[in-house]
């Protein structure tokens, strides 16, 4: 709400609430995207229309995932909604697997870490190098909790009436480069703007500097879907800058090249992106321009006495974030980190046990899912 009162007022439009509230309801932003999709396709001719209105809006407003996506596509959701089903106790084994895996991620994992992001992130926090680092680590596990637990519990939910919506996450946290990233993280949203942006704009077809264009042109309208702020924009041309350094700088393509064999260059090629990434967080949890300046001059200091103990708080995160990782190594093969189905049947209710007595256990106050504010 607060980026949409900002647009309004850079555009000299009045930001009463009752006009808020009327032209910006819930889910307008994937509500608008899914809808813009599904026209365009139509338009070029790679998905038909839909004769039924009924299906139709059921489409455009399917209830697990309009809030926060994923951002469907007409020609995988619609033949889904138009096929007549009966209930398979498969409907309901697999639903539940993703609700809770995405409670767990949720719960457990984000509203936990959002303790320390919350402290480091608020103006008021005295920062040095130890606690800005944690910071943007506690974020990292924070908004991915949250928002692919989101998107667990939309597959889930829509699963228990028989559909399957897209994957929209793959272990982000292990790419190689930010092309690689944007394959990773918000599958739905980073393919709409590639196919509905940055292609028709050109794409990389032409030369060096209409591709860099192009890259920096999608990546700050891509900030700005997020919010009418600086902080958005700053977001956006950072990541639009990753983009095009890998492309245009031979080590750096060299090194995140995902074909390369080397165990060893593949391991330094994700912890120079997992540290870019870091900094892109730092940049989007930061509340404005200023706050984000005061956390880059916290690296810059890391005497201890300029703040809190902070071991204490690192091991908070680590008990947090751990069954996380350990739940993506035993996953890693499936490329899905929901998809428990394959392992042994003890092994697997083990860890569904143990993820219900982790969600029950958890003392985080609950907290509103980050991408409901888009």
């Amino acid at each position: 709400m607060d980026s949409a009162r900002n647009l309004l007022e850079i555009l000299g439009l009045p930001t009463n609430r009752v006009l808020l509230n009327i032209i910006l309801p819930v889910g307008i932003s994937f509500y608008t995207f899914q809808s813009l999709g599904y026209v365009i396709d139509v338009y070029r001719g790679q998905s038909p229309a839909c004769s039924s209105l009924l299906t139709f809006a059921t489409f455009d407003a399917f209830f697990p995932q309009m809030v926060a996506g994923p951002i469907e596509r007409g020609r995988h959701l619609i033949p889904q909604l138009e096929q007549t089903k009966a209930f398979e106790p498969a409907y309901l084994h697999d639903g539940l697997r993703l609700i809770l895996v995405g409670f767990f991620k949720k719960v457990f994992v984000a509203d936990n870490c959002a303790i320390l992001a919350n402290y480091v992130f608020d103006p008021q926090t005295p920062l040095n190098g130890y606690w800005a680092v944690l910071g943007a680590l506690a974020f990292a596990f924070q908004i991915y909790g949250d928002f692919s637990g989101y998107t667990d519990i939309a597959r889930g939910s829509a699963k228990l009436f028989g559909i399957d919506l897209v994957v929209n996450f793959r272990f982000p946290y292990f790419a190689r480069n930010p092309s690689d990233f944007w394959g990773r993280w918000h599958i739905s949203l980073s393919t709409w703007f590639r196919d509905y942006l940055y292609i028709p704009l050109g794409g990389n077809r032409g030369s060096k500097w209409e591709t860099v264009r192009n890259l920096g042109v999608t990546m700050l309208l891509a900030g700005l879907w997020h919010g009418a702020s600086w902080i958005f924009v700053l977001w956006g041309a950072y990541h639009g800058a990753l983009l095009i350094l890998y492309r245009v700088v031979p080590a750096l393509r060299s090194l995140g090249d995902e074909d390369a064999s080397s165990h060893l260059r593949g391991a330094l090629a994700m912890a120079l992106m997992w540290l870019f990434t870091l900094v892109g967080w730092a940049i989007f949890r930061s509340p404005n321009l200023h706050q984000f300046g005061a956390w880059l001059m916290a690296l810059g200091h890391w005497q201890t006495a300029l703040a809190l103990p902070w071991a204490t708080s690192f091991i908070w995160l680590l008990i947090h974030a751990a069954p996380l990782i350990f739940l993506q190594i035993l996953t890693w093969r499936y490329r899905d980190e929901t998809n428990l189905g394959r392992l042994a049947w003890p092994v697997r209710g083990l860890i569904y046990a143990v993820m219900v007595m982790l969600i029950v256990s958890s003392t985080a106050q609950d907290t509103e899912f980050i991408y409901f504010q888009f």
